[in-house]
């Protein structure tokens, strides 16, 4: 409680009662007035004006060049978040004296990214970086981002990919994951017990509504639940335990509906249409969704592409392509969607274009080293977790 002196209007903050206090101070001695406090505010305010600096070039000291990328940074901030760089810059090493520094054996886009975290405090983990981003995340020594990566590679474990993780923990020293991963192998890999079906197609006579599934185990095919309809061209997909069948021709013109295979039911349903008749498309599944693309429709061949969302049971447009492709292969390899070859009226195609669904654009990858249209494409994932398209 505060207290007045006698002939006095005003408080006098200086002292208090402290009626059973055990620290009483002798009588008096003025008590002085004291009030503790902490910024919540004041790292994270900090941290974005230095942040602004580093994008304006303001103040910054080193020039970290990866590649063919140049990182303006503070040396100070680099040291404080990365062991890596703290015994660099104020070691003996003749880094420590140059404004620019090489840093080899790392990927640009990892570094900016492992930059912009030790400025923001903030990163997304995806399969498109995740390879490339625990490798940059060791040699700097952000033990953070290292367990952030396992953590995200523990949840995209199945038994397709468990191996290839569990090698890619063992190249990187990740204890952790490479336990996990161990374990789920030892779990699951013989429970998986994977199918090959050959849906649709023509027996030279007829457009065929057949279905026909492999087992490898037996070397055995045989005939399941056919389709409603009569596909020729059509593409198919695997989604959450499902088969889709997309599109196609019943042999008198394109389709744009779609019908989706329980293995357990043996039974096909119909789900929404795409909004584009297609046949002879691309199909694939990438970040959870079955991207279609080109094919033909009744009267020419098609750039454009749509996606479906099986949490809603909707196709949407997606940005097309900058080629016009019928008889085009669709495939994911290290994180992103891929579209190969194919015919775009005139000309048989080599060339490979690359999504982006960041920036919603389609981008030339390249090309193959012979034309094709209707090439088969699949996807070998190697022991080291690398991914080729074949």
């Amino acid at each position: 409680c505060l207290s007045t002196r006698p002939g006095e209007t005003g408080m006098d903050v200086t002292s208090r009662c402290t009626l059973g206090d055990p620290n009483k101070l002798p009588e008096g001695v003025p008590q002085p007035a004291r009030m503790p406090y902490v910024s919540d505010k004041h790292p994270r305010q900090t941290l974005e004006v230095i942040n602004l600096l580093r994008k304006h070039r303001e103040l910054c000291d080193v020039v970290l060049v990866v590649g063919a990328k140049k990182i303006y940074a503070h040396r100070v901030i680099l040291s404080a978040c990365s062991p890596y760089f703290r015994a660099m810059f104020t070691g003996e090493l003749a880094e420590s004296r140059q404004t620019e520094v090489v840093i080899r054996d790392i990927d640009e886009r990892a570094m900016e990214l492992l930059i912009d975290f030790s400025y923001t405090s903030q990163i997304t983990v995806e399969e498109g970086n995740v390879q490339t981003l625990l490798p940059a995340a060791c040699l700097l020594q952000l033990a953070e981002i290292q367990e952030a990566c396992c953590e995200f590679l523990k949840r995209q474990l199945d038994p397709s990919n468990c191996l290839g993780i569990r090698a890619f923990a063992d190249t990187h020293s990740c204890r952790e994951l490479l336990r996990i991963a161990d374990k789920f192998t030892q779990h699951n890999f013989q429970e998986n017990r994977g199918y090959l079906y050959a849906v649709g197609g023509q027996d030279g006579v007829s457009c065929l509504n057949i279905v026909e599934r492999y087992d490898p185990k037996e070397n055995k095919w045989t005939r399941v639940a056919s389709m409603s309809t009569r596909r020729l061209g059509v593409a198919v997909a695997v989604l959450g335990g499902f088969l889709y069948a997309v599109g196609g021709s019943d042999g008198t013109s394109p389709l744009n509906t779609v019908e989706r295979y329980n293995p357990q039911e043996n039974r096909w349903h119909t789900i929404a249409p795409m909004g584009t008749r297609r046949k002879h498309l691309g199909c694939a599944v990438y970040q959870d969704m079955i991207y279609a693309v080109g094919g033909r429709d009744d009267t020419t061949e098609l750039s454009s592409a749509e996606r479906y969302n099986p949490r809603t049971n909707q196709w949407s447009p997606v940005v097309a392509m900058t080629s016009r492709r019928s008889g085009v292969g669709l495939a994911v390899v290290n994180g992103q969607l891929m579209a190969v070859g194919g015919f775009d009226g005139t000309t048989y195609l080599k060339t490979i274009e690359v999504f982006d669904p960041d920036a919603n654009t389609w981008r030339l990858y390249g090309g193959m080293n012979y034309r094709r249209l209707g090439g088969g494409v699949g996807v070998i994932k190697m022991t080291h977790c690398e991914s080729h398209i074949w």
